[in-house]
């Protein structure tokens, strides 16, 4: 059986309705398996990546003009990466997931002292989603800890630069945050007339 081949489609263009639907209509069309997808609108602009697998090796810039074809009207900004290709640096292995919230006031290099405190750790940031709202500055992360270190020094690290400008810190297991955070199924009884 032939290797799948893996391609990772980023998208951006003023945030219009029917963008998904032209975008995953065209990689459908094409032969493509979405295995994952991101998607926001921030400050009016629609983007979305997407890593997209084929049963046999494509041309990037078939699968560009293919999106750029389709969704003309949305005049996006297309592009593709190749996946199939070893990375550079292999990403860390052992460790385990946890959630970062950090919550305080907005002020410059709020996200690069995080990112700074995380990296001399050896923490690995695989999503992250801040927002400034009137002032308030609200970050979510999910990352990788490695196995040598301890939940604890993550917070502390955070706490002590969280101090210097007012923000306060949360860590929690992956596990842990899902089981209070993930809405449960609810039945909805069908209504009878």
């Amino acid at each position: 059986m032939p290797e799948k081949s893996l391609y990772i489609v980023t998208v951006t263009a003023a945030d219009r309705v029917g963008i998904i639907h032209s975008v995953t209509g065209t990689l459908r069309e094409i032969g493509g398996n979405i295995l994952e997808l991101s998607q926001t609108v921030m400050r009016g602009y629609f983007t979305i990546i997407l890593a997209v697998e084929f049963d046999q090796p494509q041309d990037s810039a078939n699968i560009l003009d293919s999106i750029n074809s389709r969704g003309k009207r949305f005049l996006l900004h297309v592009n593709v990466l190749d996946a199939n290709q070893p990375l550079p640096e292999s990403i860390p292995g052992d460790g385990e997931r946890y959630i970062l919230t950090v919550l305080g006031q907005d002020q410059p290099g709020n996200i690069h002292g995080i990112a700074g405190c995380l990296t001399n750790l050896g923490v690995n940031i695989l999503d992250l989603h801040a927002r400034v709202d009137s002032n308030r500055f609200s970050l979510i992360m999910e990352a990788f800890l490695p196995t040598d270190l301890q939940p604890a020094m993550v917070r502390s690290e955070l706490e002590r630069f969280g101090k210097t400008v007012g923000l306060e810190v949360y860590v929690q297991h992956e596990n842990i945050f899902r089981a209070t955070s993930e809405p449960n199924q609810v039945r909805v009884s069908s209504i009878r007339n």
